[in-house]
């Protein structure tokens, strides 16, 4: 049987500041470590599943970075084919304006779901063959009502209906070889949302069944989570290789790339190669918060090397608020032992004294508060009826995106 060898990454959001500190030096040091694992794995295809930048209007530098990089991985094996899809994050007209340039370097750029002159959908604008080796269909991130239309179908489930023809289209050119999906979309179901602001799911509106993308596939390689995991409940096809180094002090679990082999009708072989990151992301403070002088303490007494990214886990009493020069003592405090301080991150445990008194929120712990504890709050603030209540719960999920 054929196999065929992938790389899976994603999410790379390069560009991205923490608290305003510039990663550069760590982007091109994963981007280096990426070609190091082409060159020795020598794989058919390295496969980017989307968020190549953090912003759909990176800098010429970070485009640059791009550009360079993804081509010293490149010449690292001349003969592996390279395929592109642009992510949630990304602009599609800027990853794929030298679209024509990149397709001689056997790099392919996908920014949209192809169309035809009647703007319905060209399957076979989004595969990539593999001669002898297998199949890559390639889908960027779209919003399900923006998928173009499939001929003979009903409008609506525009994106149910791409994926069961892109499916079809690729059964039909397979020819018994491995088929790969690599696409940029949130799964429904049970996911591990850690490091995420759940607005990704909220709702449901933008996810998409797993099932629904298609039984023709020997492996799917997806972006969009940044927590590496298998979908659960799906034969096991359906992956997230998770981000290749942490962007936020809440992914807490490991980074890398994924080596894939590829066979068709088998389940696939996956190894992790894992990221050695320039610099880590360290909260102390512990995960119920310490008060703010004892966090403190453990900022001198920590042994941590030069450069770590510093959060502080600070516990808030009933009704207290962060200390108008906490931030500058801990900057001051972190700087002293070449650590770079984040954020004071506070935490409450425990409820107010009475019932009648009001919670006092920071505007972080409001933005970690999900829908039904917003409502919740609304609900005992206002005294609002149970009809009331569903009422705005009918509200809120109306105005999601």
């Amino acid at each position: 049987m054929k196999t065929m060898k992938i790389i899976h990454t994603s999410d790379w959001h390069l560009g991205h500041r923490l608290y305003n500190y510039d990663r550069t030096d760590e982007e091109e040091h994963f981007l280096r470590q990426l070609a190091c694992v082409v060159e020795r794995e020598r794989p058919d295809a390295l496969v980017v599943s989307g968020d190549v930048f953090h912003t759909g209007a990176p800098g010429n530098d970070v485009a640059r970075r791009f550009t360079e990089r993804l081509l010293d991985a490149q010449e690292a094996c001349p003969s592996m084919e390279t395929v592109v899809i642009a992510g949630n994050h990304d602009s599609y007209s800027r990853l794929v304006v030298d679209q024509a340039l990149w397709s001689r370097c056997r790099v392919h750029v996908f920014g949209v779901p192809a169309e035809d002159r009647e703007g319905r959908a060209d399957f076979a604008g989004n595969v990539v063959a593999l001669p002898g080796k297998g199949v890559i269909a390639a889908v960027p991130f779209c919003h399900p009502r923006n998928f173009p239309s499939v001929e003979g179908a009903p409008e609506e489930n525009r994106a149910k209906n791409y994926f069961a023809g892109l499916a079809r289209h690729v059964a039909s050119v397979a020819d018994g070889l491995p088929a790969v999906l690599a696409a940029h979309l949130a799964v429904a179901g049970d996911i591990d949302l850690r490091g995420h602001d759940r607005s990704l799911v909220v709702g449901g509106e933008e996810c998409v069944g797993v099932e629904e993308l298609g039984p023709s596939y020997d492996y799917m390689a997806l972006g969009h989570i940044h927590c590496p995991q298998w979908i659960k409940g799906a034969r096991k096809t359906a992956r997230y290789c998770g981000s290749p180094r942490a962007i936020h002090f809440d992914e807490t679990y490991g980074h890398g790339v994924d080596v894939v082999d590829v066979e068709a009708g088998r389940e696939p072989a996956v190894r992790t190669v894992e990221s050695d990151p320039l610099r880590r992301l360290v909260t102390l403070g512990g995960a119920r918060g310490l008060p703010f002088d004892e966090a403190l303490a453990e900022v001198s007494g920590a042994t941590l090397p030069a450069g770590t990214y510093v959060r502080l886990n600070v516990h808030l009493g009933p009704g207290e608020l962060p200390g108008p020069d906490w931030s500058e003592r801990a900057r001051r405090a972190c700087s002293a032992k070449g650590l770079r301080f984040c954020l004071n991150n506070p935490i409450r445990t425990e409820n107010p004294a009475g019932p009648d008194d009001r919670k006092m929120l920071t505007v972080a712990e409001l933005k970690t508060l999900t829908d039904d504890e917003v409502l919740e709050i609304l609900s005992n603030r206002h005294e609002l009826t149970a009809r009331q209540t569903e009422l705005v719960r009918s509200l809120m999920k109306r105005g999601e995106p």
